[in-house]
Order: C-alpha cells, then sequence, then structure tokens
C-alpha cells in the first residue's frame, strides 16, 4: 500500500501575492500547514507570470478536503 499523506496537492491557484498570503493565514489559523509555490518567481517576472500557473497554494494531500471547504469561504 502507498502512503500518500506527505505528497503536496495544489489547493488553490492565486493571481496575487496578497490573496495567497491570505489565504495561507485563514489555512494556518485553522491549523492546516500550507506553502505558496512560485512566490519568488512572481516577484521577478511580475508581468505574464500567470502564463506558467499563477501562485498555488499547496497542502499536504491528507488536508486537501478541510483545506477547500475553508477556501471556499473567502471571497476573493
Amino acid at each position: 500500500m502507498n502512503d500518500n499523506s506527505n505528497t503536496l496537492e495544489v489547493a488553490a491557484v492565486f493571481s496575487t501575492d496578497t490573496q495567497a498570503h491570505i489565504a495561507k493565514g485563514v489555512l494556518d489559523a485553522n491549523e492546516i500547514n500550507s506553502e505558496i509555490e512560485n512566490e519568488l518567481l512572481a516577484g521577478v517576472l511580475p508581468i505574464g507570470f500567470n502564463s506558467i500557473g499563477g501562485l498555488r497554494l499547496l497542502v499536504n494531500s491528507r488536508d486537501l478536503a478541510k483545506a477547500n471547504e475553508i477556501l471556499s469561504t473567502l471571497a476573493f
């Protein structure tokens, strides 16, 4: 049996770092660890970086359902 509980999954994709950090803060407050992928690239190439996938908020696969439920309450 393969244990994928430590696999990172994309919970959401954001076009601004402000939105990504707010969402990360909300997940942190709910004790869900997360990380923002592509943050450095967004700072270096702010124009057109969305064409490579935006800022991806990653969570452990075991937390994905709860993270999606929490993130669905955000209004952006």
